[in-house]
């Protein structure tokens, strides 16, 4: 079941690394300016917009590839199955943590305003750390294995979700660019 699971991940980071791509896209007009730009770039809404999807989009993308390796990784070691647990949902509940203070971090240095697609991946990954502790709690403390097709259920969602949610301003520039060229050629 896990080597499954593990397949259909990399499904999802392919989606997200199209929408990557989209951002390297962008990052080849703009340079540095969407990490390390200054106040005066960040002029009306639509450029916090754009600058805090972009930041997500590469934050996501990157502790959801750091992600899977390190449960890969974990899951392969040879050891006590309650300690494997135990290292496996705390491992897990470490990174989600990580990903959401690097994002503020990384909205605190580039000086912008949380985009709904930052809010909406924050929310996601607020959730995943909840039911990972709650399965840390339950399987390593309690015993309780009953769980995991509501842990499995719980986890697509929101990392569907989140895919969703970074996918928005990449079609909304691309259908905004095909209107205007549509136009243009009027």
């Amino acid at each position: 079941m896990n080597e499954i699971l593990y397949k259909l991940g990399w499904v999802l980071k392919g989606v997200e690394f199209l929408i990557l791509l989209f951002w390297l896209h962008k990052f080849t007009k703009m340079r540095w300016k969407l990490f390390f730009g200054v106040k005066k770039d960040l002029a009306s809404v639509q450029h916090h917009e754009l600058y805090s999807c972009f930041l997500t989009a590469f934050c996501v993308l990157v502790f959801h590839l750091l992600d899977s390796e390190l449960d890969q990784f974990i899951l392969s070691i040879e050891m006590d199955k309650l300690e494997h647990i135990k290292l496996f949902y705390t491992a897990g509940i470490i990174m989600q943590f990580s990903l959401i203070a690097t994002l503020f971090c990384l909205h605190l240095v580039r000086g912008c305003t949380f985009s709904s697609t930052a809010r909406i991946c924050t929310y996601t990954t607020l959730v995943i750390m909840m039911m990972q502790g709650t399965e840390l709690i339950v399987r390593a403390y309690y015993d309780y294995h009953e769980l995991g097709l509501i842990y499995i259920i719980v986890g697509w969602t929101c990392n569907i979700i989140a895919t969703a949610a970074l996918a928005t301003y990449p079609i909304r520039s691309l259908k905004e660019h095909f209107k205007q060229r549509r136009a243009a050629a009027e």
